[in-house]
């Protein structure tokens, strides 16, 4: 990204993303994401669950971090409205992710190969 006062591009190893400006990508049935930024194999994205939204079972391979922005979400059987968040450590399951009424969050994880 270039910065719109001076115009210069961004110093090397850096990524500036305005998110709003990037379109949601669908990802699943009632699941759409924005990546924000990669570096180093982890990417930042935002991701727009709707209501309804049952997410599939996965193995965290590395470790994973997400706050909610917006809504609420249930996770592992904790129920989280906006401004919670959660870590997950390697080696963990995620076996129980939903949202009833929908939810907007974002999350730091490893880029899935």
């Amino acid at each position: 990204m270039t910065d719109p006062e001076t115009n210069t591009a961004a110093p090397t190893g850096w990524t500036f993303t305005d998110g709003g400006a990037v379109d949601w990508q669908p990802i699943a049935e009632k699941a759409s994401m924005k990546v924000l930024g990669i570096a180093d194999g982890k990417m930042i994205a935002t991701f727009k669950f709707e209501a309804g939204y049952i997410g599939g079972v996965h193995h965290h391979e590395e470790p994973e971090f997400s706050y909610i922005l917006e809504g609420s979400m249930t996770s592992q059987g904790v129920h989280m409205d906006a401004g919670h968040a959660y870590a997950a450590q390697i080696g963990t399951t995620h076996d129980d992710f939903r949202s009833e009424i929908g939810c907007t969050l974002v999350s730091v994880f490893k880029i899935p190969t």
